[in-house]
């Protein structure tokens, strides 16, 4: 099997397992809780981790924590089918029509990490700007925690970061992208 059709069932293969892997993370600390970080991921069953201790400590600066997160229920299946675009661009010959799909499948894949990082930044603006004006602290400022690295808000800077779902799926489109270069064929 060549070199580029390898690199496409492997980066199948990362995209169906990321399904089922955290896509992003948040990590929350404080100078008054210097032994402690409350952290959040986001994953296909929605935000786990420490939910209970963030939505009360937001209610007293009027952030409104997200109920659900919509976008996830597309995204699954989204990922999925991306991932049989990519094992059929895998399964493709050298034609022209196998060039096409895996191609194809790299738009559909830069596509897909675009409109989630829209989606996230989206998120991210709409929790530091639609508060709640009778909020007990209410002298904070609007903000927009960043889509990855630090964000100072009130007392805690907020990290945000892809984590091992995200990262698998860089790793993914990395190795869809060689596979579509013709110096990836021997």
């Amino acid at each position: 099997m060549r070199a580029d059709r390898r690199l496409f069932f492997a980066a199948a293969v990362l995209v169906a397992a990321a399904v089922w892997l955290p896509y992003w993370g948040f990590v929350m600390s404080a100078p008054q809780y210097p032994d402690e970080s409350l952290v959040l991921n986001i994953s296909r069953e929605g935000i786990t981790g420490d939910v209970q201790e963030v939505e009360t400590l937001q209610k007293f600066i009027g952030v409104r924590f997200p109920e659900e997160l919509v976008e996830l229920e597309w995204l699954v299946p989204a990922m999925l089918a991306l991932a049989v675009v990519l094992a059929i661009g895998g399964a493709a010959g050298a034609s022209l029509a196998g060039r096409i799909i895996r191609w194809a499948g790299v738009g559909l894949f830069i596509a897909l990490l675009v409109l989630c990082a829209l989606t996230v930044q989206r998120n991210l603006y709409a929790v530091g700007h639609d508060r709640d004006p009778d909020a007990p602290i209410s002298s904070m400022k609007d903000f927009t925690p960043r889509l990855i690295g630090p964000t100072k808000v009130g007392n805690f800077t907020v990290w945000s970061f892809p984590h091992i779902g995200g990262f698998a799926l860089v790793v993914a489109l990395s190795l869809a992208t060689v596979g579509s270069l013709p110096s990836a064929r021997p």
